[in-house]
């Protein structure tokens, strides 16, 4: 799976991407095509390098900063590079491309072969970043120019010098081509540099921290940098909070509407794809899991273009991420309130029988928030709820563990916090309690 395929994900990982203060393009190309790593070796090995970077932002932010300054210089110039390693003869315009950057990465870069590469492109020595087939590069070359001076008029004259420059194109192109491969790894170098760059300033500016790798996912102060964000805008703090998960274990998360338990688990969608593509996570600390596949339902699953209702698109995304667990791998699966656009006996029956079905799966941890009581053998973990505060009542966010999986009856409550219609809230009241009676 590549980093552009989770960008527009529900989960909201598009606010941290767009924050990213990349200074190229082509880094944000590099980005875009990443791959996501699965393996925990390779994902402590990028956050190791991403903590020198980050010590460098701390520690000297003048220097940092002058190297992504540098970095906006960075152009796409891989299509030039691969003309090379294929044996083509480039043009000026090719030649100032491969010159610039080459110029460009010597400031950044410690890699030696650059002086000779630069030395091919500035024979005089001028350490100017333009390029020009110079007169010192032949004799003949600048004896044609010389007599092109005198006569603009002479066609024999115009026609060799346009040979000798073409001759050159090749001499040059062949002096180069041996250095192709290590400047398309060098181009690739100073676009990981812009990305780990970014990447550490983005840790100090929105208090993201980087994870250690376990075999159990245990989270403490998590929280959604984008919803943050909007509630900062109305003058309101995000409240973070805890969780924790494992492979075998299912985990449901019960509460009232407005409980947060739909931003909870978009937050732990988001932690689990920065984990695997190596980004600072916005928590307090966390030990993350990788996981071959991420599956992510939730919200209204209708699909105008194949004319499925929102109940038929979430029941088929939901059988495709149990066929992914059946055939094998590990699997993250997230689900956001399963069935809820059906009645409630059906609705009920089919997420406990999905609990069941997926009881006991090694390789799959899955957490599921429902407004349905099913009994399974998993953790549940529950929304503390409507507490008594400074301004009527208040919503406490936070998940904790419950022995008990009775769905909380909080809606009455959070309705009459709305102001509704008092009338309607206490006839519903009524009916409710004789139900119960």
């Amino acid at each position: 799976m590549k980093f552009r395929e989770i960008v527009e994900s529900p989960c909201g990982i598009r606010y941290l991407f767009d924050e990213l203060g990349l200074q190229s393009g082509y880094a944000r190309k590099v980005l875009l095509d990443r791959e996501m790593m699965i393996d925990s070796d390779q994902i402590d090995a990028a956050y190791a390098r991403l903590r020198t970077y980050f010590n460098l932002v701390v520690s000297d932010r003048r220097r940092a900063e002058d190297m992504r300054f540098r970095l906006q210089g960075l152009r796409d110039i891989s299509g030039t590079l691969s003309a090379l390693a294929e044996g083509a003869t480039l043009d000026e315009i090719e030649f100032f491309e491969i010159k610039h950057m080459a110029m460009l990465a010597e400031k950044l870069s410690d890699a030696t072969y650059l002086d000779s590469v630069i030395g091919i492109l500035d024979p005089d020595g001028l350490k100017i970043g333009t390029f020009y087939l110079y007169d010192s590069y032949s004799v003949e070359l600048r004896r044609l120019r010389a007599a092109v001076e005198i006569d603009p008029d002479d066609a024999q004259t115009q026609e060799l010098l346009v040979n000798e420059e073409d001759r050159l194109k090749k001499v040059i192109s062949d002096k180069l081509r041996p250095y192709a491969r290590q400047l398309s790894e060098t181009l690739r170098e100073m676009a990981e540099l812009d990305i780990s760059l970014a990447l550490a300033v983005q840790m100090h500016a929105e208090g993201l921290e980087i994870p250690s790798s376990g075999t159990e996912t245990k989270i403490s102060g998590m929280f959604h940098p984008g919803v943050r964000a909007v509630l900062r805008t109305k003058g309101r703090e995000f409240q973070a909070i805890d969780f924790a998960f494992k492979r075998g274990e299912p985990a449901t998360v019960i509460g009232a509407n407005m409980g947060g338990k739909t931003v909870a688990l978009k937050t732990l969608c988001m932690l689990q794809y920065l984990y695997q593509f190596g980004f600072g996570l916005p928590v307090a600390s966390a030990v993350m899991t990788p996981f071959d596949d991420i599956r992510f339902c939730i919200g209204d699953e209708q699909d105008e273009k194949t004319g499925l209702s929102s109940f038929a698109a979430e029941m088929q995304r939901i059988d495709r991420a149990v066929a992914a667990v059946e055939r094998g791998g590990s699997v993250l699966l997230l689900v956001d309130e399963p069935a809820r656009t059906t009645n409630p006996v059906e609705g009920t029956a089919l997420v406990s029988a999905l609990l069941e079905l997926l009881a006991d799966k090694p390789n799959l941890a899955l957490v599921m928030t429902t407004h349905y009581t099913v009994e399974h053998a998993g953790r549940c973990w529950r929304v503390q709820g409507l507490l008594p505060g400074s301004k009527g009542r208040t919503m406490d966010y936070r998940l904790v563990p419950t022995t008990s999986h009775e769905v909380p009856h909080e809606a009455l409550n959070i309705a009459r916090e709305l102001g509704i219609d008092p009338r309607w809230i206490e006839l519903a009241d009524t009916i409710m309690k004789r139900q119960y009676e």
